[in-house]
């Protein structure tokens, strides 16, 4: 059923971060953009379990987590038809330390920690663009 108010459907991003305060200034700075809803989960091994549940358009990952590290999670959502096409942030303080790791994925996108705000927030549009324009 269409939405008669003329509302665009949100976007959902699914942060998968460990660390409370970013996690929190992610999710409120995503929050506050009109077109986007953002979810925290702390664990890795939830992450995939959440991407499903809610249907996620972007998924932002920090590598070390709980349960299944950054990568670990990468590699499964790659290896399901479902979700495979998901666009995948990257946001981590130990980018240089895992050079090798994305590279061998071919994961361009990841933005270092500390990180500016906009710059993350502009990345986040660029991988899940909304609906805004309605043309086709």
């Amino acid at each position: 059923m269409e939405d008669m108010t003329g509302d665009v459907k949100k976007k959902v991003v699914v942060i998968g971060e460990d660390d409370e305060p970013i996690a929190t200034l992610l999710r409120d700075s995503i929050n506050d953009e009109d077109a986007y809803q953002a979810v925290v989960v702390s664990d890795g091994a939830l992450v995939l379990e959440t991407v499903r549940q809610v249907h996620a358009d972007l998924l932002i990952l920090d590598i070390m987590m709980p349960g299944l590290n950054g990568f670990e999670v990468y590699d499964r959502v790659r290896a399901d038809g479902d979700i495979r096409d998901m666009p995948v942030l990257f946001v981590s303080a130990a980018t240089n330390q895992y050079e090798s790791d994305f590279t061998q994925r071919s994961i361009t996108d990841v933005i270092s920690k500390p990180f500016d705000l906009n710059d993350l927030l502009a990345r986040v549009r660029v991988l899940c663009p909304t609906d805004a324009g309605g043309n086709d």
